[in-house]
């Protein structure tokens, strides 16, 4: 039970708790910071199981709950607490909203909405574990793919509340609008349990052929977390479903020359 690929997962689990809890108290740069610690776990635990040849039906169950937590729950507290800053801008203020249920205007229930990430994660990860067709490729947007989209908008937000005495100041962006923060936190998590054929990002050897598509992600991704740094974030993630229904698309148009 107590074998390496298992206790990397658990480090997975154990960053996406402190995530959730360090979120609560406003500090959302290290919440992000937290999962971004989970993600690398979440990737050791694969890759030294595999090295192994350690894998199991305990680590793979371990996996999803770990995910679930870090990838599902943790997101969602933190777009939470990311729309509620944006609105209140005090963490004192939130935990005072909430403890006398101080809900005057309907712009008071727009954090809610950040709770559609845990909802749609639960459905992917249960499906994820029973679609044998995820295999060689996804499908749906992944957990750790669908967070790295939302770790966008708190990282923005600290950055924006480090550079000006409040994140409202002349250069707030437009992308933290509380509304339209909202109203992605309810729709994008969607693509979770959607029928989207997509890329795995496993690359299981270095042949640029059959990886070409990975390694122009990550040459990409590279380039781009350089010179657009947090404004990457969202951009990698939309890169990765472009690439995806290209080579789906071209990848099923040779199917089709094949049998002719």
């Amino acid at each position: 039970m107590f074998n390496l690929p298992n206790l990397f997962t658990a480090g997975n689990f154990m960053g996406g708790i402190f995530a959730i809890v360090i979120a609560l108290f406003g500090r959302l740069e290290w919440a992000c910071f937290a999962l971004g610690v989970s993600m690398l776990f979440d990737f050791l635990d694969g890759f030294v199981a595999r090295l192994t040849h350690t894998t199991s039906a305990i680590g793979k169950d371990l996996d999803s709950l770990a995910d679930l937590v870090s990838f599902g729950l943790a997101p969602g507290i933190l777009m939470f607490m990311t729309i509620e800053l944006s609105l209140l801008r005090d963490p004192a203020l939130i935990l005072k909203k909430y403890q006398h249920f101080e809900f005057a205007h309907w712009d008071d229930f727009l954090s809610i909405s950040s709770l559609s990430i845990p909802f749609f994660s639960l459905f992917r990860l249960a499906k994820f574990n029973n679609d044998v067709r995820q295999s060689e490729r996804f499908i749906g947007v992944p957990t750790p793919t669908n967070t790295i989209f939302f770790l966008f908008f708190p990282l923005l937000y600290w950055q924006i509340g480090i550079e000006n005495t409040t994140p409202f100041g002349p250069t707030y962006p437009w992308v933290l609008n509380p509304k339209l923060m909202a109203l992605t936190a309810l729709l994008f998590p969607i693509l979770l349990i959607s029928e989207i054929p997509l890329l795995s990002l496993k690359i299981k050897n270095f042949n640029l052929k059959s990886n070409r598509y990975q390694y122009l992600l990550l040459g990409i991704s590279l380039i781009t977390i350089l010179t657009l740094q947090i404004y990457a974030l969202p951009i990698i993630v939309l890169l990765y479903l472009i690439l995806s229904l290209v080579e789906n698309y071209l990848t099923k148009k040779h199917e089709v020359q094949s049998g002719n």
